[in-house]
């Protein structure tokens, strides 16, 4: 069996991380009842999700060896604004992220994950939510095939 690319097994692995923020845990929300690696069309009914994206894989400037690799990866949160406090819900959300993920070292040949922007969107695309989108990146050193 072929293991999985890098870059999606560190995907697999803050997914995993971000599903432990509940309130139960310490955090202000509970974002992690519904963390997704695939997109999926958003019903207002529907509770809040957190999905990932990945971005980019590129070769440093500064990069140690050729097999190094930076990789970014976006992880949205979706609130429905049928809550009467969406938009506080969706700013508690992104510090909920940022707090499970700050310097979370996810996978052997990693280095920790760094925050690098959040943004918050009203109603993206026509859909009753707010949404937050928080850049994470990452660098990893790829290993050939033996």
């Amino acid at each position: 069996m072929v293991n999985a690319p890098i870059p999606w097994a560190i995907l697999e692995l803050v997914q995993t991380r971000l599903r432990t923020v509940r309130r139960a845990n310490d955090y202000r929300t509970d974002a992690g009842r519904d963390v997704r690696l695939e997109p999926a069309p958003f019903d207002p009914n529907d509770a809040p999700r957190l999905t990932l994206y990945p971005l980019t894989s590129v070769f440093p400037d500064d990069a140690r060896s050729a097999g190094e690799r930076g990789f970014t990866f976006v992880v949205e949160a979706l609130v429905p604004v049928r809550i009467d406090n969406a938009q506080q819900r969706i700013v508690e959300t992104i510090a909920d992220i940022e707090d499970a993920l700050d310097g979370y070292v996810q996978a052997p040949l990693a280095l920790p994950l760094q925050f690098q922007e959040s943004v918050l969107l009203d109603r993206p695309d026509g859909v009753a939510a707010m949404a937050g989108q928080v850049l994470f990146g990452t660098r990893y050193r790829r290993v050939g095939r033996q």
